[in-house]
């Protein structure tokens, strides 16, 4: 089989387009581009977590599922996006409506390390989006209705101190 100066020509075109995505990949691959899957594993999560390189966690807690994502750098912070997947199926009602639902926290990189994944009450206050409010409503709606069960006794000693006057 001879080559010809025309196929030498496409070879070399062939060449050069596959030289440039494999350097893309690599680079791609090098640079974070592509996530590291850590299933269900918290240790590979939290190894990637502490140094800001992108990865992802799939956490159940209480029989809710949860997808934690590491995104960018973004200066001195570094980007976390939460996703509550699926509630638990004997969930109540308001813990339903969460399904779906994602927050994107800005974590500090020197409190990474230090920072765990499995508590919420750690987070909320570098997130925001539409979990965070969700998950507010809940404690909300709870507070309000253990206040209101509790007015009656409330109201029910305010009267016999008023008796005693």
């Amino acid at each position: 089989m001879e080559y010809t100066p025309r196929k030498w020509s496409f070879l070399a075109k062939v060449a050069v387009i596959g030289g440039i995505l494999l350097a893309l990949f690599v680079a791609g691959y090098y640079t974070g581009y592509f996530p590291k899957e850590c299933g269900q594993d918290k240790l590979c999560f939290q190894k990637y977590v502490e140094k800001c390189k992108p990865a992802q966690v799939a956490v159940i807690r209480n029989n809710n599922a949860y997808l934690y994502a590491v995104g960018n750098q973004l200066g001195k912070n570094c980007e976390v996006n939460i996703k509550a997947l699926r509630m638990d199926a004997g969930a109540p009602p308001e813990f339903k409506n969460l399904e779906g639902k994602e927050m994107s926290c800005k974590i500090p990189k020197k409190e990474l390390a230090a920072t765990n994944f499995d508590n919420f009450d750690n987070l909320l206050s570098y997130c925001h989006g539409p979990l965070k409010e969700g998950l507010y409503e809940v404690i909300i709606q709870r507070m309000y209705s253990l206040v209101v069960s509790q007015l009656g006794d409330i109201v029910k000693e305010a009267q016999k101190v008023l008796r005693e006057v």
